[in-house]
């Protein structure tokens, strides 16, 4: 399978972000470490998957460039890493379980929130697929990775 192999610029990919897992904080522009000091010899999960081409893969490694298993030292971070949200977005879910119940309320409190973009839906609570909670969360995901809040 394909999914472990790592495309050439998969890790500048990954490393564009900063781990999450609080045992590693590598900051952008670093690869991730383990417990003991050293490169990681493969991305953490929690980091990978903020990549939306990568989310899928079982696991991603750290290239031979990053030098695995050596001792990690933090490198240059990207001039994007830290900058400030170039703007504010705010998106909105409501769901009501039945064709009867009425999405009004929920539609009324997330505007005079400010939400800029609503997306709503009658279904089931027992439905194991939300298309439109599924649809907000992928926007939320490519709206983030631009930069903006």
């Amino acid at each position: 399978m394909k999914q472990s192999a790592v495309v050439s610029d998969d890790f500048k990919r990954v490393e564009s972000h900063a781990c999450p897992m609080s045992t590693c904080a590598a900051p952008a522009g670093s690869p991730c470490r383990t417990g003991k000091g050293k490169v990681a010899i493969q991305y953490h999960t929690a980091r990978f998957r903020l990549v939306p081409q990568l989310a899928k893969a079982l696991s991603v490694p750290t290239p031979a460039v990053r030098k695995p298993g050596s001792v990690w030292t933090e490198l240059p971070r990207p001039a994007s890493a830290g900058t400030e949200p170039v703007g504010h977005v705010r998106l909105g879910y409501a769901r009501a379980s039945t064709a009867r119940q009425s999405l009004d309320a929920q539609l009324d409190s997330l505007a005079e929130t400010g939400v800029t973009r609503v997306f709503s839906e009658k279904i089931s609570t027992r439905a194991t697929r939300r298309p439109e909670l599924e649809a907000a969360v992928k926007l939320a995901g490519e709206i983030r990775s631009s930069g903006v809040a």
